[in-house]
């Protein structure tokens, strides 16, 4: 994806966040960065400096009104880790919800468990980096950004 497309995506996510909602994530994000799980930092020290296929990751970032765990804007996609809390009674449909969310802006979902990373990271990196090089990210949906 060239610079400018890149550029044009993160407007349109951008436009649809609502100011002081996004001050606030952006905070929450921070101290998210600073205080990792163990999965996630294992995971981060495998896809920073372009380490995969050269894409560049953002790790707890705000995507309109949700964090996630790792975004590649120059291939839309969002990598999720999930935790024990993701095994809770209702968060099923949370999590449904929100990728449903993510997918309706244009962006691929990948999630993997904390014993995915924890005990497979090697695997865990090659389907990221399968679904870098062999999947186009989908086209956004129609109306979204126009007018």
């Amino acid at each position: 994806m060239s610079r400018e497309n890149q550029d044009k995506t993160e407007r349109r996510i951008a436009r649809y966040t609502n100011r002081a909602l996004y001050r606030d994530l952006k905070i929450r994000a921070r101290v998210m960065r600073k205080h990792p799980t163990p999965a996630e930092a294992i995971l981060w020290q495998r896809l920073r400096h372009r380490r995969v296929g050269g894409y560049h990751f953002r790790r707890q970032h705000p995507v309109v009104r949700y964090i996630v765990d790792f975004y590649c804007a120059e291939a839309k996609l969002v990598v999720e880790v999930d935790g024990s809390v993701h095994d809770e009674p209702g968060h099923d449909e949370y999590d449904v919800e929100r990728q449903a969310f993510l997918e309706e802006l244009g962006l691929r979902v990948l999630r993997f468990h904390n014993c995915e990373v924890l005990q497979g990271i090697d695997e865990v990196v090659k389907v990221i980096a399968d679904t870098l090089q062999s999947t186009p990210p989908p086209a956004p949906p129609r109306g979204f950004g126009e007018g």
